[in-house]
């Protein structure tokens, strides 16, 4: 995988990740591809039919507020920031 490098010589990040075992399994995860995938493709699965039976134009999303699904502008939805935000 990666080189292997003296402690002493390790980035900031590096050293915190060695000392923190919780920290550490959770960049694991983060940065794994292991579970995002079959995530991504059933989002992506449900958005796509709920555009197609919306019937949502070229330069728009589709977006579920309050329980609703409804065509949104794509400038509108993206400004908004998604998980970004919290």
């Amino acid at each position: 995988m990666g080189r292997k490098v003296a402690p002493s010589k390790r980035g900031k990040t590096a050293r915190h990740y060695a000392k923190n075992a919780a920290s550490r399994k959770k960049h694991v995860k983060d940065n794994s591809p292991g579970g995002k995938y079959a995530h991504s493709k059933e989002y992506k699965r449900v958005h796509a039919k709920k555009r197609a039976s919306l019937k949502c134009k070229k330069n728009q999303d589709v977006v579920k507020k309050k329980g609703k699904w409804s065509c949104e502008s794509l400038k509108i939805n993206r400004r908004r920031g998604g998980a970004k935000r919290k």
